[in-house]
């Protein structure tokens, strides 16, 4: 922080902390799950609204563990455009799979050797973040990692660690 008193910089009650809106986003997530769940107990079954409550938790509860484990210095840098791609792609792929209607068991519609719910599920869900979010965190790699000076306190931590160790 600058002490030029210029304001340019925010003040650290001010700052966006990514680190802490991403546990907020699990807390609120792990409800929401919790109430889509919960919902299946109502007299009259489950409502129409749970399956798309839950898809929304879940979706938003993945991505922000991973925003969790990419957050440094309380951002999460330009990783914050790949975490809203996957969140579009899982939420997308979600909602598809629940407005799919069912397949004919007779004559069934498919997609690359899939009935499209499993195709949906399999291809856009599985396979598009698997291959997005490792390219992600390569194009942030120098942006995120530990840098030099970051190695050495982590050494000079574990050195005064071993030393106060019982023997």
């Amino acid at each position: 922080m600058s002490s030029s008193g210029s304001g340019a910089e925010a003040s650290p009650d001010t700052r966006f902390d990514a680190h802490r809106w991403a546990l907020g986003l699990i807390v609120a997530s792990a409800v929401a799950i919790g109430v889509a769940y919960g919902s299946a107990f109502l007299p009259g079954g489950t409502p129409d609204w749970a399956p798309w409550l839950f898809m929304i938790g879940t979706s938003v509860i993945m991505v922000a563990t991973m925003a969790v484990g990419a957050a440094r210095g309380g951002s999460i840098g330009r990783l914050w455009i790949p975490f809203t791609l996957v969140l579009v792609v899982v939420m997308g792929g979600f909602g598809t799979v629940l407005a799919l209607p069912p397949v004919n068991p007779v004559d069934p519609d498919l997609w690359l050797g899939l009935p499209p719910r499993a195709a949906v599920v399999l291809y856009v869900i599985g396979f598009l973040p698997f291959f997005l979010v490792p390219v992600a965190y390569a194009w942030t790699f120098d942006e995120l990692t530990l840098g030099e000076g970051d190695l050495e306190r982590v050494r000079d931590e574990a050195l005064r660690a071993r030393r106060e160790m019982p023997k």
